[in-house]
């Protein structure tokens, strides 16, 4: 049997909400979502692709319960975009005996292109099935939260015939990857992905448990930095379409007194270069960007024992973010 969707048990949120069918043969169990404000008719589909870190236990669970509610960023954006979402496996900490979450298969040859066939074609089967209409896609963003930064890596150089329908990459808390030679880490990976013919617009938004490779990104991609941690001398050329910003969404105590920044970007260059206030004992000398790393996590006021919460609220509201100020979706 090819893969089939089908409709939601739990029919009590607004718009469509089709799971894989149980038994049919589907590359990877899926929840895909349209919006209310979908148009049924339209068959040039704006595909907001989702890849979900530890923490789900099942396609169904992403969608009705994970705290990312991204179901819940789609409509709150009043746009008419398509999500669909992979189940990846599940993880539930890192002593997890159980833990089946993968994303290897995401760097296999046209996977991303296999899959997007999939499902546009179990779609169209779901809306017609005595004659499917012609489904494609005419904007394609892939978004990442968490351990999903992984897959995301090899998923932009999987995508084949839709490699030209890509239009931006986010990432929410995704970057984690440090140094394992030869693969490079997260920061250099998509350095060179920026500077090289498949760079797409590339969002970035992060917390404090991926703030080394996010700090080191930020400052490579406006030429201040070398792919080796150390200061980029003279600098280099800034990558306009590379936007690394810290998760900062309300006020928070700064010099003895809550603030509102205006400027986030420069608040957190200032706090960088700041020493901290007390010196950090390091068993090694630290290079340009593991000492601007270091200033920005003594420095910055992160609110301490709400990590996980942080952690999807830099996913909550970065999605809300792009997907209201994306301006190719409507």
């Amino acid at each position: 049997m090819p893969c089939e969707l089908e409709q939601d048990s739990v029919k009590t949120f607004p718009g469509l909400t089709l799971f894989s069918k149980p038994g049919s043969n589907c590359i990877k169990r899926t929840g895909v979502y349209l919006p209310e404000k979908h148009v049924d008719t339209k068959n040039a589909l704006d595909v907001v692709l989702w890849l979900h870190g530890w923490y789900v236990t099942s396609h169904k669970q992403l969608f009705h319960s994970d705290e990312a509610r991204v179901r819940q960023q789609v409509v709150s954006s009043s746009k008419d975009v398509v999500l669909v979402a992979p189940f990846l496996g599940k993880k539930l900490g890192k002593n997890d005996l159980h833990a089946d979450y993968d994303v290897s298969d995401l760097n296999t040859a046209k996977w991303g292109e296999l899959y997007l066939n999939e499902v546009l074609k179990a779609l169209a089967r779901f809306q017609n099935p005595s004659s499917p209409p012609n489904l494609d896609i005419k904007s394609l963003v892939i978004a990442c939260h968490s351990g999903g930064g992984e897959g995301m890596r090899y998923l932009v150089g999987t995508l084949g015939k839709y490699q030209g329908k890509l239009k931006e990459c986010w990432g929410f808390d995704c970057l984690y990857r440090t140094n394992t030679t030869p693969v490079p880490d997260d920061a250099t990976f998509w350095y060179q992905w920026m500077s090289g013919k498949d760079a797409r617009p590339l969002y970035i938004v992060y917390g404090p448990s991926t703030l080394p490779q996010s700090v080191k990104l930020d400052l490579m991609g406006r030429g201040k930095a070398t792919p080796q941690g150390d200061k980029a001398d003279p600098p280099g050329t800034k990558i306009t379409d590379l936007h690394v910003t810290i998760g900062h969404y309300e006020a928070f105590p700064f010099a003895g007194q809550m603030v509102k920044v205006d400027n986030i970007d420069a608040t957190v260059d200032e706090l960088m270069t700041r020493p901290p206030p007390k010196p950090i004992q390091s068993k090694k000398a630290m290079n340009f960007v593991e000492q601007a790393a270091t200033n920005l996590r003594t420095n910055f006021a992160f609110v301490e024992g709400e990590t996980m919460e942080m952690h999807y609220l830099t996913a909550k509201v970065g999605f809300l973010s792009r997907l209201r100020n994306a301006g190719f979706l409507v």
